[in-house]
């Protein structure tokens, strides 16, 4: 047997009695933070935030209103489309003979109204030259990066949005659609990587496909959102703990630079909370919260104006996060139709968009997808009679040896 389970089961135990201990002073933090919502000075906080922008150590939001207002959805068209596109991609491995990765891009159309219709499909597309394995500094040549590992997911989340433009062009004019993407509006993790990676993929890719939605939208009544299932982001959160700051100026490094964590003042009130926590108590059924303006430095650096917002739904089973573009948040309008038509799609699902589902099941790559990958790519290999090789590991993996 290679996992001990019963030592392992008496790990579990232990960790679960020290999650009750913690559970009980979370319900207190929890108490605290909902109080502070309820009674919260928006003009204050702002005003706080910018005296306090270049010494916080933390992410927090910019305010468009009261975070303790709920907003019911407003009545869905009686014509309208929904596009969606996930993907899902296949690594570079080492192990294999050929340098190569393939992203597979699922998109899926339904119309719905008095000419139902559907289309769902799946673009598989690999890239093996020699080019189109790096990134290279179109100042400076020589200097390039491999694509693989957080990058190829990056480049991904580039080509989903491109997708999504492309499928777009192909829908109705006349008629509401919105598209929706999996996951988050914002490239982070970038910030390790040279400043020519970031330029392609956000500069060029990211945001060059913001741009044409954005040209788009502004001819056809067209909104396009992010959804992301159970999110784990505490930017309201940390906003609360920039409000519980004893200081003027929440300067982290030099007030509590020294005072252990779970010690200073914010993280004793409400730090360790996310969002959802906190709004699973404010939002009915269907309804959203207010609107809060994202941040994060890589939008405000390399997004050329497009802001991201962000707001809380209750979708029934869960509160679910949606982003948006700034020229979405700032048309009232657009904002309804995908907070609508995001609630109607989570109704006719099992509580998740139906169209992200679909078009998840659509780009999803298997395990016995790898591994035909795998075997396609050894045959193309063989028939042009170049040398096949493996490293000795993944040999290993495929046969039996005790």
């Amino acid at each position: 047997m290679s996992l001990d389970l019963t030592s392992t089961a008496l790990q579990i135990d232990s960790m679960a009695v020290e999650l009750k201990q913690r559970n009980t002073d979370k319900v207190r933090r929890l108490q605290t933070a909902l109080d502070a919502v309820g009674d919260f000075d928006v003009d204050a906080y702002q005003a706080k935030l910018e005296e306090s922008r270049s010494t916080l150590l933390w992410n927090v939001p910019s305010f468009t209103g009261d975070p303790a207002r709920s907003y019911p959805p407003a009545p869905i068209p009686d014509n309208f489309c929904v596009v969606a596109v996930d993907g899902s991609h296949i690594d570079i491995d080492r192990h294999l003979p050929a340098r190569c990765y393939l992203i597979n891009t699922g998109t899926v159309y339904l119309r719905y109204g008095s000419q139902p219709d559907a289309e769902l499909s799946s673009q598989p597309r690999l890239y093996a030259e020699e080019d189109e394995l790096v990134i290279k500094d179109d100042r400076a040549p020589y200097r390039q990066q491999n694509i693989d590992g957080s990058l190829l997911g990056a480049k991904r989340a580039v080509e989903e949005l491109r997708a999504l433009v492309h499928a777009l062009h192909n829908t109705p004019k006349d008629i509401p659609t919105v598209g929706l993407v999996d996951g988050t509006l914002v490239m982070f993790g970038l910030q390790q990587y040279p400043d020519f990676v970031v330029r392609e993929l956000v500069d060029n890719g990211f945001v060059g496909a913001l741009e044409e939605l954005r040209q788009m939208a502004a001819e056809r009544p067209l909104a396009i959102g992010s959804y992301i299932s159970l999110p784990r982001a505490g930017e309201v959160a940390n906003a609360l703990r920039l409000r519980a700051c004893p200081f003027d100026v929440a300067n982290c490094e030099s007030n509590c630079g020294q005072i252990p964590a779970r010690e200073r003042a914010c993280d004793k009130a409400v730090g360790g909370l996310m969002d959802r926590e906190i709004f699973s108590d404010f939002l009915d059924k269907g309804h959203r919260s207010s609107v809060f303006i994202s941040n994060s430095p890589v939008v405000s650096k390399n997004y050329q104006g497009h802001g991201i917002h962000f707001f809380y739904v209750n979708a029934g089973e869960e509160i679910g996060r949606v982003e948006v573009p700034s020229w979405v948040a700032e048309n009232e309008a657009s904002l309804e139709l995908v907070h609508s038509l995001i609630i109607d799609q989570c109704r006719r699902g099992p509580g998740y968009p139906v169209a992200l589902m679909e078009a998840h099941e659509q780009a999803v790559v298997t395990g016995p997808d790898r591994r035909y990958f795998v075997e396609l790519v050894e045959q193309a290999l063989y028939d042009q009679r170049l040398p096949i090789y493996s490293s000795e590991k993944n040999i290993s993996k495929r046969q039996k040896w005790i």
